[in-house]
């Protein structure tokens, strides 16, 4: 991710246009509508994580670049009702669009690889002193774990992601992850041995995908489950690829920090949930650009960036 490429326009304009995609599948609710639209408040929750802003500073730089903002009282009311459902389907929706595009450019799937990283939050100063097991028992931090989807041109966006808090269970994680999922393409599924369930391998091979997960193994426990042998041999041949996944997180983290400066575990949950998609946003608006430049080069539209969003996905 580039420094300061995503305004808060842009934001807007993306949550906007593919938040109203999912009130359209969605049934309508009874009840006075909100003064302040769920769009306005991601579009300043994201803002405020991209920057590394804080509640105040994020509703005055809205303010003046013209949006119409919520008190403090109100903002922090709303980003703490936010709820995490919500912001997990559109990131799922900003996949959607940046695949579409990418299939347009005759680019496919190449590979799915699953890993987690973590975010913390609160008090983190002391951590500098800390040694040895005394480390282990600090729980200001969350937990975020990504399904990354590769193109055949090496470019990653985050498929479906989910975030806990400290030391939960990353092989649920993706359990849950996966129940989401509708199909995988016949493509490696790629993960590290923390996700060598069984359950998980066979919930991959129903989806369609090919499980490609490390096996845990010993010199006196060999793998004996013939789907465990099956990830085996796929890793072997496919997995190689999974630095992919550190480089996404390593992009992601150089701009967007690895701490959060809030002290509640649900903010923290929620914002590191607006960094897997504020990478979606980034990637989408890099494949439009790219877009718009081919449609220039070849003269059949000539529309400014900004109008390209809905004739593109």
């Amino acid at each position: 991710m580039k420094r300061s490429i995503l305004t808060l326009e842009m934001i807007y304009i993306s949550v906007k246009y593919l938040l109203s995609r999912i009130r359209n599948e969605e049934r309508k609710k009874r009840g006075r509508p909100r003064k302040y639209q769920d769009e306005v408040i991601l579009t300043l929750s994201l803002f405020q994580t991209y920057n590394k802003l804080s509640f105040r500073e994020v509703l005055e730089i809205g303010k003046r670049e013209g949006f119409e903002v919520p008190s403090l009282n109100d903002y922090h009311y709303r980003f703490v009702a936010l709820r995490e459902e919500l912001m997990i389907t559109l990131n799922q929706k900003f996949c959607e669009a940046v695949i579409s595009i990418s299939n347009q450019k005759g680019w496919s799937i190449k590979l799915y690889i699953v890993d987690g990283t973590g975010f913390s939050f609160g008090d983190k100063y002391k951590l500098s002193w800390m040694r040895g097991t005394e480390v282990r028992n600090v729980k200001s931090h969350v937990r975020l774990v990504v399904v990354v989807v590769v193109n055949d041109r090496g470019n990653a966006v985050i498929m479906s992601c989910e975030a806990e808090g400290p030391y939960a269970s990353e092989v649920e994680m993706l359990r849950k992850i996966l129940r989401r999922v509708r199909r995988l393409e016949n493509v490696p599924f790629l993960a590290d041995r923390g996700y060598d369930a069984v359950d998980v391998i066979r919930g991959v091979l129903e989806l369609g995908g090919v499980p490609s997960i490390k096996i845990k193994e010993t010199f006196r426990k060999s793998v004996r489950h013939p789907l465990r042998k099956l990830s085996k041999e796929n890793w072997e041949r496919y997995g190689r690829g999974r630095y992919r996944v550190e480089s996404v997180f390593g992009s992601m983290k150089q701009k967007l920090g690895s701490g959060f400066r809030v002290v509640r575990e649900d903010v923290a949950k929620k914002m590191a949930i607006a960094c897997a998609l504020l990478w979606n946003i980034y990637m989408l608006w890099v494949f439009l650009f790219l877009s718009f430049l081919l449609h220039l080069k070849t003269k059949s539209i000539h529309l400014n960036i900004f109008g390209t969003l809905s004739l593109l996905i």
